[in-house]
């Protein structure tokens, strides 16, 4: 399954599929204050996704239908993870499959360095997140738990 998912970068022509996510309780419950998104909050997230280069969305797509979202934002010295799956899709490893191909286009891009903040009531997530080798280093406020990953940058030795 993992070699079929692809990651695409975030289009206005992906703001539909953006706005069911964000419209649905059950993707959103564990986002911010846990409070779905209207369509116009959802188009103004889009248009300064899009428009500030430290912020980075991509589309996961499944046999090119879209099937979840992955987020990449520049936070200093690291890189902030974030992804949503299509509640359709539940149960059938997607989240491990768009955290995996979205750190390795990150790293691939130079990136070495991610943090995540997660609900701690949301498990499966914290799970996804730990099997990568985040490691929990700090509650923040009720129930925000922030994990750090350090990837080794490998250096190929120069073509002879």
């Amino acid at each position: 399954m993992g070699s079929s998912l692809v990651l695409t970068p975030m289009a206005t022509t992906d703001t539909d599929f953006v706005a069911r996510l964000a419209a649905d309780e059950r993707v959103t419950g564990f986002i911010g204050d846990g409070s779905t998104w209207s369509r116009e909050y959802t188009v103004q997230r889009v248009e300064h996704a899009l428009s500030d280069p430290a912020i980075s969305w991509f589309i996961a797509r499944r046999q090119n239908s879209p099937v979840g979202l992955f987020t990449a934002t520049e936070r200093g010295q690291a890189t902030e993870i974030g992804y949503w799956i299509d509640p359709e899709y539940w149960g059938q490893g997607l989240a491990k499959a768009v955290v995996g191909e979205g750190l390795s286009q990150l790293q691939e891009s130079g990136r070495s360095a991610f943090i995540a903040r997660v609900d701690d009531a949301n498990i499966a997530s914290l799970k996804v997140l730990v099997r990568y080798g985040f490691i929990a280093q700090a509650k923040e406020g009720p129930g925000l738990i922030t994990l750090t990953l350090a990837m080794r940058t490998v250096q190929m030795p120069p073509a002879s």
